[in-house]
């Protein structure tokens, strides 16, 4: 009897997670679906949430459409992960998950995109942020 036995390296199981981010990035693109985002800038001063559809996505750049706003974020050297992310309520009592696509950014600013609904309020950190309602 022989077994089958498939092998895969990290990079490989890494360019695979990054593969099925990217995918489902180009799936919601397509299907103009309503996002929630969040943008954090990684040594703070700047933190972006929001819901809001991808109107462009390339290799090099995406762009977020949020009513009449634009979010042009470059993708020169990001990391993509697909998969849930941890998320705190503001007075961080409590914790939840959110299925989504986190990019990390070659500057190291980091953007989440979710399809799902996701709570009012949470808190990365100690950071209370409020997502708008879907709608």
């Amino acid at each position: 009897m022989t077994a089958l036995v498939a092998t895969s390296s990290v990079t490989d199981l890494a360019e695979a997670g990054a593969d099925g981010a990217w995918r489902r990035l180009l799936d919601w693109q397509r299907d103009g679906l309503d996002l929630a985002f969040v943008y954090s800038r990684s040594l703070g001063g700047l933190m972006q949430t929001g819901r809001g559809r991808l109107a462009r996505l390339a290799p090099e750049s995406l762009t977020v459409e949020a009513g009449p706003c634009k979010l042009l974020v470059m993708l020169a050297g990001a990391a993509y992960e697909a998969g849930p992310q941890l998320f705190f309520t503001p007075d961080l009592s409590a914790r939840f998950n959110v299925d989504g696509v986190a990019v990390k950014l070659a500057n190291h600013d980091w953007l989440f995109f979710s399809a799902e609904t996701v709570p009012a309020n949470f808190a990365i950190g100690h950071m209370p942020l409020t997502l708008p309602a879907a709608g």
